[in-house]
Parts: structure tokens; sequence; C-alpha cells
């Protein structure tokens, strides 16, 4: 009986040890994880997100934000519904993920540039120099040299061949992490001085920091009820195949086509609705962008 006493209790004792900021976090995590949001903001396109900082008076810093839609374009647009894929919260912050979190994590090769290794000297060019360095016959050195300048020639030739080939790995990479940033989704990072406070771990504190710049409407009954009802183009989003948009809004007439340097084809389709004017831009079959006008 004693013992039996002293297991129950020695449990409830560990019960009582785990962190009730750590339950909340759980809490706030499940809450959120899986959720719709509808956007009031354009994203950039970068695991960096946008930053709102809640020991200001004005959370957002206009500046940087501005900075990082120039530098990394934008991933998702103000309009758009975005899935909440992660919530990461730390001691001081909270990563708010949405569509991925955003290109650059780990693993992520972020890097555009390829430079290509200036080819070595041969032996034949290095035994040239040798034997130039060597020889006290005039006629001989002369008949060296002419051999070294050509085989020096044949390398600086390669050298130049190999840059070019570098250049153009480099646009191709350049398209590449560019295709990325756009599908790779983008985040939310609330940060706090010090730690964050008790009141804020919770689901209602995080909406409302939060509501200026993304709905939770998505979630609701009303609009998971009736897909039928939703229009069109409140369907399309940024990394759909062409043949998903060809199935909400039929053949559409092709504006342009084109191939870059790094061989990804680009297209622009326009579809018509009864009163919409859509114009999507394709990269290799998945849309990259779109707008939206009256007829």
């Amino acid at each position: 009986m004693f013992r039996s006493t002293f297991v129950v209790a020695t449990f409830a004792v560990i019960l009582a040890s785990v962190p009730t900021d750590a339950q909340d976090a759980a809490a706030v995590q499940n809450y959120f994880n899986g959720k719709q949001v509808v956007l009031k903001i354009d994203m950039p396109g970068s695991q960096k997100g946008i930053d709102l900082r809640f020991n200001k008076g004005t959370p957002m810093d206009w500046k940087e934000y501005g900075s990082r839609i120039k530098q990394f374009g934008v991933a998702i647009r103000n309009g758009d519904v975005a899935r909440i894929t992660s919530m990461v919260i730390k001691r001081d912050m909270i990563e708010f993920q949405l569509d991925g979190g955003g290109f650059g994590t780990f693993g992520d090769d972020t890097n555009t540039t390829v430079t290509a290794k200036p080819r070595e000297k041969s032996d034949y060019e290095k035994d040239l120099e040798r034997q130039i360095a060597n020889t006290d016959d005039d006629d001989k050195r002369r008949a060296l040299q002419r051999d070294l300048d050509r085989e020096r020639a044949r390398r600086e030739r390669q050298d130049l061949i190999n840059q070019h080939q570098a250049q153009i790995a480099s646009q191709q990479k350049a398209q590449v992490v560019a295709q990325n940033r756009v599908t790779g989704g983008s985040r939310f990072n609330l940060r706090w001085s010090g730690s964050i406070p008790e009141d804020q771990l919770s689901p209602q504190a995080v909406m409302q920091r939060l509501s200026e710049y993304l709905s939770f409407d998505a979630n609701s009954p009303a609009t998971q009820a009736d897909d039928a009802s939703v229009p069109a183009t409140a369907k399309l989003k940024r990394g759909m195949r062409m043949d998903e948009v060809t199935a909400l809004f039929g053949q559409g007439n092709l504006l342009s086509e084109s191939v870059g340097d790094g061989g990804l084809k680009t297209q622009v389709v326009v579809y018509t609705t009864s009163d919409r004017r859509v114009e999507v831009t394709y990269v290799e079959g998945l849309v990259v962008r779109y707008s939206i006008s009256s007829q």
C-alpha cells in the first residue's frame, strides 16, 4: 500500500514539474498547424519573412519590409490563401510559417554564382618553361617560346570557354532560386525582448497580434462549407500546374512564349470568365504570377 501511494505521488510530482509555458506553446502550435489564412500584405520570398517587434511602438519596420520585398520578391500575395505549415515557439519569438516557411532554410541552395576554376598549367607547358630557362641557344629559345605561347593561348581559350559556361550556369541557378522563392512560402517572426510574455502564449493573443496582416476567415465554416460557391479566381494560387488552372477557367489563349538562357520556358496565358480577365505567367508549367481584372 505504501509503495503504491509513493508511485502515485511521484507521478503527480513529475506532471507538476512540466513547465506551464511548454504546455501553452504546444497548445498554440496544435491550434494553428494546418489551418489556412488570407494574407492582407505581400510576403517576401525568403525564410527571413516579416519581423514584428513588439518591444517597439510600431512592430513593423516598413523600410526593412520594402528591402526584403525588393531583394527576394513576393512569395505570397495580398489576398492569397496560405496554409500554416509550422509554428516554432522559442524563448523570445514565435515563427509563424506559411506554405513551407520561406526559401532559404537549412538545406536550401541559395547561391546563384558558379565560378569557373582556372585551368592549371599542363606538364607540357611546365616542361617548355624549364627548357627555355635552361637553354643558351637563342634560336632554340625562340622556337620553344613559340611553342609555349601556343600552349598558353590554348589554356587561356579554354579558360574563356569555362568562364562563359559558368556564367550560363549562374543564370540557370538564379532562375531556379527565383522560382523556389516564389513557391517556397514565407513567415512572420513575432519577437519580444527577453522572453514571450505569458499572456501572449494563446491562440487569441497570436491572432490579435497578426490581425493587421492576415485574416483567419479562410477557416470559417461558412467559407469551407460550400466550395462550389467559391469563384474560380479565388482558387487560383502560385505554384499550381497549368492543367489545374485550365480545369478552373477552361482553355486559355497563349499571349507569349519564350525560353531563357537557362533553358526555362516562360508562357503568358490569358483566361476569361463572364466578368473577369485573368493573365497568368507560367515558368516550366507552374504559376509564378497572375493578375485579375474586370472585363
